[in-house]
């Protein structure tokens, strides 16, 4: 099957319509020239958080996510719309009609910062490293191939154990292509704190806690970036970040910001707003394995007890796509319907009822058998105002029908290894609720990820959630998948059954707003549910 099957199967499977506010390109990257004439030399752009060396197996988040990209490049990538596109290999590559054989050869002229070639040998082991290490995400990419062969000059063939429509997407868009040169004698890749890639940039400084500095790679297979230098300070508080953009001291950020600063921006002459529909979603994580929440009709009062479409329209105004019971956003083609939030406490007061919990206690909260009250806490970062409001909005709700919850703002890593230790699920988890995010979910994979019970192939079940109907579609009619119907069938029976049986609270999805200096720089591309960091906002233009 060839290339121009695979792009529309994808494409109808996940494309999207939702255009951004803000005026933005879509670079072809095969028709790369040299950097403008007016480019500045160097732009400066915050990064939200310490990311490590940017290294594949160091980072730390999905801001470390944004900037690895451009210094370690991925086979394939998705371009400003979100369309899966060739990127190291040319487009000629071929998809069997099972979605199981791939083959694609790699486009010449590439290599590593410490300037050895990169060849067809350092793709075949980076898939394969992979697979022994702690990265889940990453391993569950390697242990899905059941072969790597290397063909005739720089040509590979991967042969997975089973069909995957969206191994494009999943696996070639995900995996960064590292050097077996560097890791082939370090079973561990964390200990390898070097970060040579093959991207566009190159880093060339790291302060731990106080900046990057990444530097163009003058003979980039795809032409040499347009800024020659990106000083990326570190700067945690949203605050800073917004009056340093405000000041002129920031170009851009890698994060976003909130609708109540929108104004101040866009009246500031010279910033450029750039708006587009949000895919990360935020939820209120719950502790499934932990009682009373490993009840299911305890999860389900919390949902009826929630005011989802309040709290989200309360935060971001029209800013938002409201969160639904299926966990997945309701614009997508495969999004089943009729499954919205229903704020009920009424209903709420009556689940916990007849789960025994009818005594309260003096300033009325619910006692459980032992006449314990039913208090908990939600863990939030504390440097995300935010996620801090929307966590007391929901403790006062539930108070409303008898549970008593806590806010509890804490520094994110502490946070994280509460509810993510080593950012792997199979060590478990020691929290009540936590409120969450996760980079993006658009993927089809995004829900089995999350709510799989098993960890290879639920990698972000940070909740713990374990549903035998579930799990019995993912190992069943998931894994007969071979055309779009079937994944759209498949998704949708999936999303209900969460929806009767609730891991989690999926708030909604706010638009992504970011803030870029255009008088500096003119280049900025917006991607869907995406950062204007990203490799097609330095791309030479053409």
């Amino acid at each position: 099957m060839k290339r121009r099957f695979s792009c529309l199967l994808l494409a109808g499977l996940l494309g999207l319509s939702l255009a951004a506010c803000a005026p933005r390109g879509s670079a072809d990257p095969s028709k790369s020239q040299s950097a403008g004439a007016d480019d500045p030399d160097t732009l400066t752009i915050a990064v939200t958080k310490d990311e490590n060396t940017l290294a594949p197996f160091t980072y730390v988040s999905s801001t470390g996510l944004t900037v690895n990209r451009l210094v370690y490049d991925t086979l394939f990538t998705t371009d400003t719309d979100n369309n899966v596109i060739p990127w190291m290999v040319s487009d000629d590559y071929q998809v069997d009609a099972d979605s199981r054989v791939y083959t694609f050869s790699l486009l010449p002229g590439q290599k590593f910062h410490d300037g050895t070639p990169l060849t067809a040998e350092d793709v075949a082991f980076s898939f394969l490293y992979c697979a022994g290490q702690n990265v889940a995400q990453l391993r569950k990419i390697a242990n899905q191939i059941e072969a790597i062969e290397i063909l005739e000059g720089d040509t590979l063939r991967f042969t997975l154990k089973e069909s995957n429509i969206s191994f494009l997407r999943d696996g070639l868009c995900t995996m960064r292509i590292i050097s077996k040169a560097i890791y082939e004698n370090e079973p561990d890749g964390t200990l390898v704190t070097e970060s040579v890639g093959s991207g566009m940039y190159r880093l060339a400084e790291y302060k731990p806690g106080q900046y990057y500095r990444l530097e163009a790679v003058g003979d980039y297979f795809r032409g040499a970036p347009r800024v020659r230098v990106l000083q990326m300070p570190i700067i945690e508080d949203p605050s800073a970040v917004q009056q340093s953009l405000l000041s002129g001291e920031l170009a851009a950020a890698t994060s976003t910001v909130g609708t109540e600063v929108l104004e101040a921006f866009r009246s500031k002459p010279g910033m450029t707003v750039f708006a587009s529909a949000g895919y990360s979603p935020v939820m209120m994580n719950i502790n499934c394995g932990r009682a009373p929440m490993d009840q299911s009709a305890f999860r389900e009062a919390l949902a009826c007890a929630v005011d989802v479409s309040g709290i989200m329209h309360t935060l971001y105004g029209d800013y938002c796509s409201v969160g639904t019971r299926g966990l997945v956003r309701s614009d997508l083609p495969y999004a089943a319907e009729g499954l919205d939030y229903t704020y009920d406490p009424g209903r709420a007061d009556t689940l916990l009822d007849t789960l025994g919990y009818t005594e309260k206690n003096a300033v009325g909260v619910r006692l459980d058998e032992s006449g314990a009250p039913l208090s908990f806490e939600i863990l939030v970062y504390a440097n995300n105002p935010l996620r801090l409001r929307m966590a007391e909005l929901i403790s006062q709700q539930l108070r409303q029908v008898g549970l008593d919850l806590r806010v509890k703002a804490m520094e994110m890593d502490t946070v994280d290894a509460y509810v993510w230790p080593d950012f792997e699920v199979s060590k478990g988890r020691d929290y009540d609720f936590a409120m969450w995010g996760w980079g993006s979910s658009i993927s089809p994979d995004y829900l089995v990820n999350l709510c799989a019970g098993d960890y290879e192939s639920g990698g972000d079940n940070v909740c713990g959630y374990r549903s035998d109907a579930f799990d019995a579609v993912v190992d069943g009619a998931l894994r007969e998948v071979r055309n779009m119907d079937q994944m759209e069938d498949v998704l949708r029976q999936l999303q209900e059954i969460v929806a009767e049986d609730p891991p989690l609270i999926n708030l909604g999805y706010p638009d992504s707003l970011q803030v870029c200096n255009t008088a500096l720089y003119g280049g900025w591309k917006s991607m869907k549910g995406g950062n204007v960091v990203n490799v097609f906002t330095f791309l030479p233009e053409h």
